[in-house]
C-alpha cells in the first residue's frame, strides 16, 4: 500500500466488480462498455458506469444482487442510520475492513489522531456495532459507522482511555451530558491536547443545553472538534433538532461556547455504500468544510441534469465516488450520491496548501433539482454518455 498505483488498482476493482456482479455487468453492457478496454488513463474514468445509492436500499430488496461473491462468504452485512426507515445494507469482508485501516493511516493527518484525550459522542464501537443486529442469510448486521469508529481507535495513538458518551439505556442509546460537562470544565483553561468527536446533532444539542445553564469554556489552541456521520440536515437516524444545522452556525456557536479556534473543527464525510471516506477543515473564509480527496480515491462532480462531468471551479452537481479499495466483497467501486458538492480546486487546498481536488459539501439533492435525476438516482448508470 505504500506505492498506491490508484489507476492500476481501480482498474482490478472495477474489472473484478463487472465480472462477478451480475447486475452491475448489466449496466456496463447497455453502456456497450468493458473495463477491460475501456479503462486506459485518468481521464476515462470519468465514462465508468455507476451505480447508486437508492440500489443498495432496502426497500430495493437488491443487496444480494450487488454481491461479488456468495452470502456464505461475507463476515456481516453493515447497515446504515436511517433517518427514513429505509437503511442501506452491504455485505462485507473483515479482510475489507482491515484493507481500509490501511488507507486510512496512509492520510489522516487533517483527524490529528495523536490527541491526548479524547471524548467521543458515540458509544463505544462494540456497542454502536451491534445495536440492534439482527442476522441476513445467516450473518449479523452492523452500523457501519460503528465499524469507521472501529478502524479509527485500532489506528489512532490514544495515550488515555476514551470517553464514550452514549451509553445503552433499554433500548436505546443516552447522551451522558454530565460527563461532556465533567469533561470540559476539567480541561478549561489548560490547553490541553484534546479532541471531541461524533455526531453533529449531539454535539451541537449538548452545547445548546450546556448554553442555558453554565458559562463557556476555553479549552484552546490545541483542541480539536470532529464531527462524521452527516446529520447537517437536522436529522439522525431517530434523532432530529427540528431544523438543518448550518455549518457555519455550527462551527461559530461551537467554538464561541467551547473556547476552540474556528481552523480547528474538521468534518469526515462517508456512506455506507462505499468504503471511501473523505476529511474536510472548516474554512472561516468559506463559511463551510473544505474536504480534500485523498490519493487512494478519486471524485467526480457530475451535472445534476445531464449527468455530465464538470471541471471548472464553483461548478457544482452530484457526487461520484471511485473506490479502489475495500469493496471485494460488493459493487461499491463506482457509486453516484445523491448529494451535492462543489469544485474548490482540482489541484490544491486554497488554504492550507495541501495537493489534490478540494469540494464543498452542500447537502441533498431536493426540489427542482432532484426532478431533473430522480430518474438517474432510482435506476442507476450514466446515461448521459450514450
Amino acid at each position: 500500500m505504500a506505492n498506491l498505483d490508484f489507476l492500476c488498482d481501480f482498474k482490478e476493482n472495477i474489472v473484478d466488480q463487472y465480472e462477478k456482479c451480475k447486475a452491475y455487468k448489466v449496466i456496463c453492457e447497455s453502456q456497450n462498455y468493458n473495463p477491460k478496454v475501456d479503462i486506459s488513463d485518468e481521464s476515462s474514468i470519468e465514462k465508468v458506469p455507476f451505480l447508486v445509492t437508492t440500489v443498495f436500499k432496502k426497500s430495493a430488496n437488491m443487496f444480494y444482487d450487488l454481491l461479488r461473491i456468495s452470502p456464505d462468504k461475507l463476515d456481516k452485512w453493515t447497515v446504515s442510520s436511517s433517518t427514513s426507515g429505509d437503511p442501506s445494507i452491504v455485505g462485507r469482508r473483515n479482510e475489507d475492513i482491515n484493507k481500509l485501516k490501511e488507507v486510512f493511516a496512509l492520510d489522516n493527518q487533517i483527524l490529528d489522531p495523536y490527541c491526548d484525550y479524547n471524548c467521543v459522542f458515540y458509544p463505544t464501537p462494540y456497542d454502536m456495532k451491534h445495536y440492534k443486529s439482527i442476522r441476513i442469510m445467516d450473518k449479523p448486521t452492523e452500523s457501519y459507522i460503528g465499524n469507521i469508529l472501529g478502524i479509527l481507535m485500532d489506528i489512532f495513538d490514544f495515550k488515555y482511555k476514551p470517553v464514550f458518551l452514549l451509553k445503552p439505556y433499554e433500548e436505546e442509546f443516552k447522551i451522558d451530558v454530565d460527563a461532556f460537562e465533567n469533561f470540559i470544565k476539567t480541561h478549561d483553561g489548560k490547553n490541553d491536547h484534546l479532541a471531541l468527536r461524533g455526531s453533529t446533532i449531539l454535539i451541537y444539542n449538548a452545547v445548546q443545553y450546556l448554553k442555558k445553564y453554565m458559562k463557556p469554556v476555553k479549552l484552546g489552541a490545541k483542541a480539536l472538534v470532529h464531527t462524521g456521520g452527516g446529520g447537517w440536515d437536522g436529522k439522525k437516524g431517530s434523532i432530529s433538532t427540528g431544523s438543518k444545522i448550518e455549518r457555519w452556525r455550527f462551527v461559530e456557536e461551537v467554538s464561541e461556547f467551547l473556547g476552540i479556534p474556528q481552523e480547528n473543527f474538521v468534518d469526515t464525510y462517508s456512506f455506507t455504500e462505499n468504503s471511501f471516506p473523505i476529511t474536510g477543515h472548516y474554512s472561516p473564509k468559506f463559511k463551510s468544510y473544505l474536504f480534500h480527496i485523498p490519493k487512494w480515491g478519486r471524485v467526480i462532480i457530475r451535472d445534476v441534469k445531464t449527468l455530465k462531468p464538470l471541471h471548472n471551479v464553483h461548478d457544482k452537481g452530484l457526487l461520484q465516488m471511485l473506490n479502489a479499495y475495500g469493496t471485494s466483497s460488493f459493487a461499491g467501486a463506482s457509486v453516484l450520491v445523491d448529494d451535492l458538492a462543489e469544485i474548490v480546486s482540482n489541484d490544491r487546498c486554497p488554504e492550507c496548501g495541501r495537493e489534490g481536488m478540494v469540494i464543498k459539501i452542500l447537502g441533498r439533492v431536493k426540489g427542482s433539482e432532484a426532478k431533473g435525476c430522480g430518474a438517474t438516482l432510482n435506476v442507476g448508470g450514466n446515461k448521459s454518455e450514450n
